[in-house]
């Protein structure tokens, strides 16, 4: 993309990723619009009033206007569902938010001529499963646990993602597969588990994790809608922590337990609502290692993190105290 009045879309534009992805988007000098899409007030750059516009709805509604009224070129799709449900019919309420309104959304984007999308996925479509120790490459099968909704939901925007780009060679359509972003303000599954003070965990199992800083995952960004990136890319921070390294620093205590008790009393208090975490099915993230290769985007696109996924759970941990 070298046209330099870039019109940007980005849905979910008012969660931790969606403002730091507007404070990036709208700092290009490729950008002369951005269009904001959430169910609440996008507050954009400080002073920044003639090249944002925030719009208040929800992903299920039609976008079409907004893409024709405002002549939207790229669109940057981050809207998605990210607490597990517990019942049928929030499930299924999960589900059109997470892949139906993404196929809608691309519906809209043919109609449209948009020609850059830009979609956050997560390197848990890896899975993470006993055996797998070798970080994952873009080539690798996808393989979710089974029963976490989160990463099932990724796959199947995924392969409409990619479907999309096939069918339409003029769209360069990019997916960008992260994994754990932190950073002050921060809010996903790690997170809330590292709020409790006391974290129970399988006995034994202390794999080594991922995490991405903020600001990487904003030059991340960057650096596929500068160079009209196409396919799948994994982004994570330098080097690893350990689960029980990252506890400790972020002020909580381990206390092992068995892993088949701890998995029969997750879902007990899950099914009876005295969590709303997860269910037992997030335990295989904290037992088995789910690493991804990056050398794929720092070749072809020149990307690495600035920050390690140390220093990216600590400017969380720090941003608590």
């Amino acid at each position: 993309m070298t046209d330099s009045k870039r019109h940007v879309l980005i849905t979910g534009s008012a969660g931790f990723l969606g403002e730091a992805t507007l404070d990036r988007v709208t700092a290009m000098d490729e950008t002369s619009l951005a269009v904001a899409v959430d169910t609440r007030q996008s507050l954009g750059p400080a002073g920044e009033t003639r090249r944002f516009v925030s719009v208040i709805r929800d992903i299920r509604e039609p976008v079409d206007d907004l893409l024709a009224g405002y002549d939207i070129d790229t669109v940057i799709h981050l809207a998605f569902q990210l607490r597990p449900q517990r019942h049928a019919r929030d499930a299924s309420g999960a589900r059109d938010v997470n892949v139906d309104a993404t196929e809608r959304l691309l519906n809209a984007c043919s109609k449209a001529g948009v020609r850059q999308i830009v979609y956050l996925s997560s390197s848990t479509v890896y899975g993470a499963h006993p055996g797998f120790t070798e970080p994952f490459k873009e080539t690798d099968p996808v393989n979710p646990v089974t029963g976490f909704s989160y990463s099932e939901h990724k796959v199947e925007a995924e392969k409409l993602l990619t479907r999309y780009g096939v069918e339409h060679p003029d769209c360069a359509v990019s997916i960008l597969r992260g994994c754990v972003v932190m950073g002050p303000g921060a809010s996903n599954f790690i997170t809330d588990s590292l709020r409790m003070r006391f974290l129970p965990a399988p006995a034994g199992a202390n794999p080594d994790m991922q995490f991405l800083h903020v600001d990487d995952y904003a030059s991340a960004i960057d650096a596929v809608l500068k160079q009209g990136s196409r396919g799948i890319y994994n982004i994570a921070g330098s080097g690893t922590v350990s689960w029980r390294s990252m506890v400790k620093i972020a002020g909580g205590k381990v206390v092992p337990a068995p892993a088949p008790l701890l998995k029969g009393v997750i879902d007990l208090t899950w099914k009876l609502r005295l969590q709303r975490r997860s269910p037992s099915a997030g335990l295989s993230f904290i037992r088995y290692p789910w690493l991804v290769s990056i050398d794929k985007i720092a070749s072809e696109l020149g990307w690495k993190p600035e920050h390690s996924s140390r220093q990216a759970i600590e400017s969380w941990a720090a941003s608590r105290r």
